[in-house]
């Protein structure tokens, strides 16, 4: 498996990751269960990044959320 910090670096200011964690927040601020948030997140950084391989984006992200 490949390291996932050299699949796709993105910064806290760069769109895939301000648009992950704002809705992976948002959905939590509004009550939903931590892992329909994530799951959602998930959904939004593999629009971002189609040529990550799903299984690797939960790695991806992870750090990503609060």
């Amino acid at each position: 498996m490949t390291d996932v910090r050299e699949i796709v670096a993105c910064s806290p200011s760069a769109a895939c990751h301000q648009a992950v964690t704002r809705t992976y927040t948002s959905l939590r601020e509004n009550g939903a269960d931590e892992r329909v948030a994530f799951e959602a997140a998930q959904k939004v950084y593999s629009w971002h990044h189609p040529e990550v391989p799903r299984k690797q984006v939960p790695y991806v992200i992870a750090d990503w959320l609060p």
